[in-house]
């Protein structure tokens, strides 16, 4: 089964997103590119108000990419992850 070769399967979250890679995921331009269309899209599905500001939690936020989709919507958020050197970026 694929879901075996996820690195979260395999081993603890500081194993795979350490600093290095925590920066290396930051950085790629693919992957913010990814976050940016996912994170506009959860947007339009939750269906928020367009007049008012919200305030939203981001689980599993890695480093933040998505938080500034949410902002530039007008909206306040918090995230949390489970790797401390993704959030540290």
């Amino acid at each position: 089964m694929s879901s075996n070769k996820r690195p979260e399967h395999q081993a603890p979250p500081e194993i795979f997103y350490d600093e290095v890679e925590a920066r290396k995921y930051t950085q790629n331009s693919r992957m913010i590119e990814i976050q940016v269309d996912m994170c506009e899209r959860a947007v339009e599905l939750l269906c928020l108000p367009e007049d008012k500001s919200c305030f939203l939690l981001d689980l599993g936020c890695g480093s933040g990419l998505s938080g500034s989709v949410l902002e530039e919507a007008g909206h306040a958020w918090i995230g949390v992850d489970i790797s401390k050197a993704m959030l540290d970026v």
